[in-house]
């Protein structure tokens, strides 16, 4: 049977919006709070129903909601709960937003108000949620959250996994992949350390190509019933392997390079093109 890789191109049709502006209260060493700034700042309710209707009138199919983090290591949404059922009421603009460490009472909230796509960053170690992300939390808080949003009955839920954000090495990733086993999300979305200028880890090496496919294997492994997809935020450094990736059992992948789309096809596979966010539905 022909099999089906979805590719993703979200684009214009598909922006990021940050509620902080480029302000982040964390540091973390993989990121340092700089994609913040290739994002739409939405700073207010009102800024983000001007931005959202400014999308719906150039035909946007909708839009990622993220922002920086509290000092808790959360995406301030909750002011922002009206200002989303408004944009889900008046417009057809999908949203996905990215929560971080909301609280089962937020989750809730943020489920009733519309919201179509939940990404969850997960992580499999307290050791790199300390010393990566600077957070006085355990690792198991993040499955929390995710457990919140599929017992509140979020349609769509889409936990992340950074391969390599401890300094480009392996850690926590395979324990993610046992802990997600008892959850059984229906999607989940594999990225990877980007070394970013300006950051701790500026200089560090991604993680390798072995790594990434050890990890998507035992993804599928752990959960066969699962949409397992290769996110946008990922280093590019390796595009020859991206179908390497996809034999490997991805599913999909955002943004592939033109001559991987061409091998799929040379190969078999049957490419869907979209252009949406890989978390959405």
């Amino acid at each position: 049977m022909q099999r089906t890789v979805e590719c993703f191109y979200p684009g214009k049709s598909f922006p990021a919006i940050s509620v902080t502006g480029a302000r982040c209260a964390l540091n973390c060493k993989h990121c340092a709070g700089k994609y913040l700034n290739g994002m739409i700042p939405a700073t207010s309710p009102d800024g983000l129903l001007a931005v959202a209707e400014a999308l719906a009138e150039r035909g946007a199919k909708g839009f990622l909601l993220s922002g920086g983090n509290d000092p808790c290591g959360k995406v301030p949404l909750s002011g922002y709960i009206d200002a989303i059922r408004e944009i889900k009421a008046t417009t057809d603009l999908s949203i996905n937003a990215h929560i971080g460490m909301a609280s089962t009472e937020e989750v809730s909230r943020l489920v009733d108000s519309g919201v179509d796509s939940f990404s969850v960053d997960v992580y499999g170690s307290d050791e790199t949620v300390r010393e990566v992300l600077g957070l006085a939390i355990k690792a198991d808080e993040y499955f929390r959250v995710v457990d919140d949003l599929m017992k509140a009955g979020a349609r769509n839920v889409a936990p992340h996994i950074c391969v390599g954000i401890h300094a480009g090495q392996l850690k926590g990733e395979f324990s993610a992949l046992d802990r997600l086993a008892m959850l059984q999300p229906a999607k989940l979305v594999l990225i990877s350390l980007i070394p970013t200028k300006g950051t701790a880890y500026e200089a560090v090496a991604p993680p390798g190509d072995d790594a990434m496919a050890s990890v998507a294997r035992r993804a599928k492994e752990m959960l066969p019933g699962a949409k397992l997809l290769l996110g946008c935020m990922r280093t590019k450094l390796a595009r020859q392997d991206e179908v390497e990736l996809i034999e490997a059992g991805v599913d999909g992948i955002v943004l592939p390079a033109s001559s991987t789309v061409e091998r799929l096809t040379a190969k078999g596979y049957q490419v869907k093109k979209r252009s949406v966010c890989c978390s959405m539905p």
